[in-house]
């Protein structure tokens, strides 16, 4: 990954606002009217950060792709600033309404082509970070859609593994590592096949970040001594099975329309918070009783030399706490 991808966006998104308010006061518009501007700000950032990502890898047609969004958004800017200012005899109102359903047919219309265009093979990358002399490390995990597995890695890694539909592996600094999917491959109809199998070291404490989208996850991670999980998912399906000898071990989970699953392997005591806003928030009450404060805990959770304390915070979906059974998701 280009090292000065970040910057470069950042430097956009930044000229870009300024160039938005010069504009605006040169032009002497009143903010009525110069509103599109950011719009077309929007379609501008858009187009850095996909100009300025990586592109070892990517052929033509999928920078074409690439472009859709920001083009459209900088198109509709330019049409909406123009209706605005004065310089198309109609509102902005009237333009939208007049020739939003034209758009939505080319935009249709291109993703069908899109669909049709042959889309080359994607290899299975294969990544294999050594362990070195870390004693700790902050890993985090961005992935959208497709099949997400995590297990344990190879003795002296600290981070392997298989990635289908493409990775990138970042250490910003000595012991923080981001791996994220290598989006230059995906079209924008989402038409992708990503199946990532990832192993973590189980010798060095962990920090685990999560970030997952329309997926489906199986994260075993009762091998693995990590002190923190976040798990932020969106319209997934997730099976978590937590450590099992980690000591202490402090797991947030931030689900939208989500199914999740967190098992509770034997010999671990949990102490679960938090609900579902709309949805179903199941704990198996025999092995977790509830408490006045409403919380649910392990008889003896106070002593337990290998604790879990989950905190949950559901949106549209289902949350279930069980104890320990097979790790596999249901077909």
């Amino acid at each position: 990954m280009n090292a000065r991808h970040t910057p470069l966006v950042a430097a956009t998104w930044l000229i870009g606002l300024g160039l938005v308010f010069l504009v605006q006061r040169a032009a002497g518009w009143t903010w009525s009217e110069a509103w599109p501007l950011f719009v077309i700000l929007v379609g501008a950032g858009g187009m850095a950060g996909t100009l300025a990502g990586d592109r070892r890898s990517t052929r033509g047609v999928q920078v074409l792709w690439a472009l859709t969004w920001p083009v459209t958004w900088i198109v509709a800017g330019g049409a909406l600033l123009a209706a605005t200012s004065g310089q198309l005899p109609v509102s902005a109102l009237d333009l939208l309404d007049r020739w939003w359903p034209l758009a939505a047919l080319v935009l249709g219309v291109w993703f069908l082509v899109g669909a049709a265009v042959p889309v080359p093979d994607v290899a299975v990358e294969r990544l294999a970070l050594d362990l070195g002399a870390r004693s700790h490390a902050q890993v985090g995990i961005r992935f959208g859609a497709g099949s997400l597995r995590i297990g344990s890695a190879a003795p002296g890694h600290l981070l392997d593994g298989s990635y289908l539909g493409g990775v990138i592996c970042v250490e910003r600094t000595p012991g923080v590592i981001q791996v994220t999917q290598d989006l230059d491959r995906n079209l924008p109809w989402l038409d992708d096949h990503a199946d990532w199998k990832v192993g973590l070291t189980d010798a060095i404490p962990l920090d685990l970040r999560l970030d997952t989208g329309a997926c489906r996850s199986d994260l075993d991670l009762s091998p693995l001594r990590l002190r923190s999980v976040e798990l932020h998912t969106g319209a997934s399906q997730t099976r978590v099975r937590a450590p099992l000898a980690a000591g202490l071990t402090d797991m947030r989970i931030e689900a939208g329309a989500a199914e999740v699953i967190v098992e509770v392997p034997a010999g671990v005591a949990a102490r679960i918070r938090g609900g579902v806003a709309i949805g179903a928030l199941a704990i198996d009450e025999r092995r977790f009783p509830k408490a006045v404060d409403g919380s649910f805990v392990s008889p003896d959770y106070a002593t337990a030399a290998n604790r879990l304390d989950l905190q949950i915070q559901g949106g549209l979906g289902a949350v279930k706490v069980i104890g320990s059974e097979p790790m596999s998701l249901a077909a």
